[in-house]
């Protein structure tokens, strides 16, 4: 069977010409491109002006060996997929070359149609992944605000409605962090998009810095933010919430203002606690601003 996509490109490393000829001319005739070196310096100077899809590489040669070649191969191309060819290999060697990121071992004699069968596989398992990585950093990017990296209002309500579910059935608290920039039209207006745009992503970055890596960060819209905390009392999620407020204000030329609600303790619906939190950040902005604000049941009124 020919190969019908875009030929592979094959560099062959063998110190052997027979082995070495024996292969090239049985990958030609299955419609690779291949080139043959009959060592490892040579391989690596080729390999620094042209690109390959595979290597085969033989394990014992003179001068550099396999597995020292192997070695440099990764580093000039991650990408590269290696099979490492022996007629003297040992688990040891292959266990060592696995480690070095070989994608297979085989032994000689070498039977061609294993070997081709083998490269059919690994370059079949490296286009699987790639299309997979593809499809995970297309459906991370639905996930993500376009100008600050965090995550969107979308993921916002796929997120906190599974989170809300798992904490109150097991009785566990979850709190909410509404952030809210404190005169951000103002800023915008005297200082321009693009400055605001600037401090929009600064406040992200503070905002990563000082949470751990299970709370969730969300852009909600315009310049205001939640912060999902799981596991996290009131009391602990103000003390972060001061952190960054504190943060904020002697980092940049701006303050802000957060609004704090948990469930249970303060609603059981995942869209409550947001407007909970939402209420009690503008008291907190009706009430002078830059500063954080625990939501109570007086607060539902403000607004």
């Amino acid at each position: 069977m020919k190969v019908t996509r875009q030929a592979y490109r094959v560099l062959i490393v063998d110190d052997e010409k027979e082995t070495r000829n024996l292969i090239l001319a049985y990958l030609k005739d299955k419609g690779f491109q291949v080139v043959a070196i009959k060592d490892g310096k040579s391989a690596l100077d080729l390999m620094k002006v042209q690109t390959f899809d595979i290597a085969i590489v033989d394990l014992y040669m003179p001068e550099m060996n396999g597995i020292e070649l192997l070695r440099e191969l990764k580093k000039l191309s991650e990408d590269l997929q290696v099979v490492m060819v022996t007629a003297y290999g040992t688990i040891k060697d292959a266990v060592e070359c696995m480690k070095l990121g070989a994608s297979d071992f085989i032994t000689k004699p070498v039977l061609l149609d294993h070997l081709y069968i083998t490269i059919r596989r690994i370059m079949e398992e490296k286009r699987l992944k790639e299309e997979a990585e593809l499809a995970n950093y297309y459906k991370n990017l639905s996930h993500l605000d376009d100008l600050t990296g965090l995550y969107n209002f979308r993921y916002l309500m796929i997120v906190l409605k599974k989170e809300a579910k798992r904490h109150i059935r097991y009785n566990h608290t979850l709190t909410l962090a509404m952030l809210d920039l404190d005169n951000f039209k103002e800023y915008n207006d005297t200082r321009g998009h693009e400055a605001g745009n600037e401090l929009l992503v600064n406040i992200a970055h503070i905002f990563r810095h000082n949470t751990r890596n299970c709370d969730m960060i969300f852009r909600y819209g315009g310049e205001e933010f939640i912060i999902v905390f799981p596991e996290t009392t009131q009391e602990e999620a103000e003390v972060v919430a001061q952190r960054i407020r504190v943060m904020v204000e002697a980092s940049l030329d701006t303050t802000i203002t957060i609004g704090l609600a948990s469930l249970p303790k303060d609603t059981t619906s995942s869209k409550e606690l947001i407007d909970l939190a939402d209420k009690a950040m503008y008291w907190g902005k009706a009430h002078g601003k830059n500063q954080v604000v625990i939501y109570n049941e007086p607060m539902s009124m403000c607004r």
